[in-house]
């Protein structure tokens, strides 16, 4: 006996889903190729091709440094307007869904680290899953543990990974921490047959592509910091926690700053001292290490304030890594 519900030959699948199938399959027969997607000639496929149906994810990579990190002021200056082409390759690299060092491209640079400089591979755009929808205009490529590794990153970000690879036990990975999780559909529709082609796919686990320095998501999980009373000697441990060192980076300008106040019991304030931690001077904090740090007191000192941030180029935020206070 045929199961009223369902079409001859496709076990399982309801008249409403068939139909809705078959509609799908003509409105992309009918639609544009979408071959330019996924072909390098004399330019880049455009990110805002891809858009055109990835929304979110465009909205997020837009606002993001790999959109800017051609174009922006400090890198600019920092190469004397791009005249370090050694420095160059990372930030307008050739489409390569590899963890090897980029290759400069030679068109086209202003769209930064676009999306088919991660995602385009021999003619299909790659990712860490299997297609979500019914239908998919484009070829597309599955490598889940290639997407999901630190190695993806490393061929731009080689000293971080170093160091990465370096922590002991149990890690993050960079997209763990600088691409925060999303529940939504990988596609979004913007036109009418879009509608119909976004309603038949599944909702999944993403992440977003914001590649942020430090979300609120992780932000509380960064350091650890404790202080030991000795008397007259406060003794200080602050924990990176990071798989990495803090601060990070083989490039540009970043440093920690650490600054420690003591409060007595009328609420007046002296500061204990002022650190500056930077990659150059072989002061950051190793992953995993901890920076242990012998402060005079004051005899009155009833409460400790430390309050650690990272400072980057002039005009960028400083970003507030940890602000503790101590009771004695």
């Amino acid at each position: 006996m045929q199961n009223k519900g369902s079409r001859p030959g496709l076990p399982g699948l309801r008249n409403f889903d068939f139909y809705y199938l078959i509609l799908a399959f003509l409105c992309v027969a009918g639609c544009t190729s979408f071959e330019h997607l996924t072909t390098v000639r004399n330019e880049i496929p455009k990110a805002k091709e891809c858009a055109k149906c990835h929304v979110d994810i465009y909205q997020e990579w837009a606002q993001s440094d790999h959109a800017k990190a051609y174009v922006n002021r400090e890198f600019r200056q920092a190469t004397d307007d791009y005249a370090f082409e050694s420095c160059l390759s990372c930030h307008a690299p050739e489409p390569s869904a590899t963890d090897q060092a980029p290759r400069l491209r030679a068109s086209d640079r202003e769209e930064g680290i676009t999306c088919v400089c991660c995602h385009l591979e021999q003619g299909r755009l790659a990712g860490p899953m299997d297609p979500t929808g019914a239908v998919h205009p484009h070829p597309v490529g599955v490598r889940p543990a290639f997407y999901r590794s630190s190695k993806m990153c490393g061929g731009c970000h080689q000293g971080t990974l170093d160091e990465w690879d370096s922590a002991a036990g149990n890690k993050e990975t960079c997209q763990q921490c600088h691409m925060e999780v999303v529940i939504r559909k990988v596609t979004q529709p913007t036109e009418g047959i879009s509608h119909v082609l976004v309603a038949m796919e599944k909702t999944v686990v993403l992440r977003r592509h914001t590649f942020s320095i430090l979300g609120d998501y992780i932000r509380d999980k960064i350091l650890t910091v404790r202080g030991e009373n000795r008397g007259a000697v406060l003794t200080l441990q602050i924990r990176n926690n990071l798989p990495h060192n803090l601060p990070t980076g083989e490039f540009g300008f970043r440093v920690i700053e650490l600054a420690v106040t003591a409060l007595d019991g009328q609420s007046r304030d002296k500061v204990l001292g002022r650190r500056e931690l930077t990659p150059e001077l072989a002061t950051a904090i190793p992953a995993r290490g901890t920076l242990t740090w012998d402060l005079e007191m004051p005899p009155d000192t009833t409460e400790v304030l430390v309050r650690v941030q990272r400072r980057s180029y002039e005009g960028t935020p400083v970003i507030a890594l940890a602000y503790v206070e101590l009771a004695l």
